[in-house]
């Protein structure tokens, strides 16, 4: 877990009192990770908002952190 990347969905968003990114962000204590790279992404996954935007920023860390070698080249795990 040592060069683990988070990405951590706020689902609900369409739903009334839903809590927002930001108040998940506190609650889950992320603010705290000094030494991870983690995104926070609010969604709707009925609807499909958030998904792909959670998706592609996942996506385009892996790929920074691989070229830039701070991520074995055999792949990455998700557990």
């Amino acid at each position: 877990m040592l060069n683990s990347v988070i990405l951590v969905f706020a689902n609900k968003q369409d739903m009334k009192g839903a809590m927002t990114p930001m108040e998940v962000c506190e609650g889950l204590g992320l603010y705290d990770l000094k030494n991870r790279i983690w995104h926070m992404q609010g969604s709707c996954a009925l609807k499909g908002d958030g998904l792909y935007e959670g998706l592609d920023w996942l996506a385009s860390t892996l790929k920074e952190l691989q070229a830039s070698g701070r991520l074995p080249s055999g792949g990455t795990s998700l557990f």
